[in-house]
């Protein structure tokens, strides 16, 4: 019995345009690391990612992540490089979902869907600076970094002299 199961979420589209948006969103996401779209068509990209970052860890042939990318060498080069720089030692799981709010024009659920490791790397960048801010604010305001800075400036003169 079939039950209406839907191979896409994206219904009210051909085929072929429901092939040719999965591909442009994909290739997007392989060349901006994180782009912003609607939760149906983040669903169906997560499991294309998925599907062909396993195919490009099990074979070592091209070939079929050069078909889905439509011979676009730079899309093949940069996927391959994610793929071994930063998605060899993950099973699964390697796209992340996160609502936003909805688009202004329509009300429409939005939400960005973005490679893991690319976040991480960004959270952490954002969490040092706002670290090593903190610390030089202490040392600002506390009495031995005013000294600190008082003995630094006064070295500074003595030797311009």
């Amino acid at each position: 019995m079939n039950k209406q199961i839907h191979k896409y979420r994206l219904q009210g589209k051909t085929a072929s345009h429901k092939k040719s948006l999965i591909r442009s969103l994909v290739m997007e996401l392989v060349r901006a690391e994180k782009i912003k779209t609607t939760p149906a068509k983040a669903k169906v990209i997560k499991s294309q990612f998925d599907k062909l970052v396993t195919t490009a860890k099990k074979d070592n042939s091209i070939r079929s992540i050069d078909s889905f990318f439509a011979s676009n060498e730079k899309a093949v080069i940069k996927f391959t490089k994610i793929v071994q720089e930063r998605l060899q030692d993950r099973n699964s799981g390697y796209t992340r979902t996160i609502k936003t709010l909805p688009r202004k024009g329509d009300n429409a659920e939005q939400v960005y869907i973005m490679l893991v490791n690319q976040a991480e790397k960004v959270q952490k960048n954002e969490m040092q600076k706002l670290l090593d801010k903190q610390n030089k604010q202490k040392d600002d305001k506390s009495l031995t970094g005013r000294i600190k800075k008082t003995v630094a400036n006064a070295r500074k003169v003595s030797v311009k002299k």
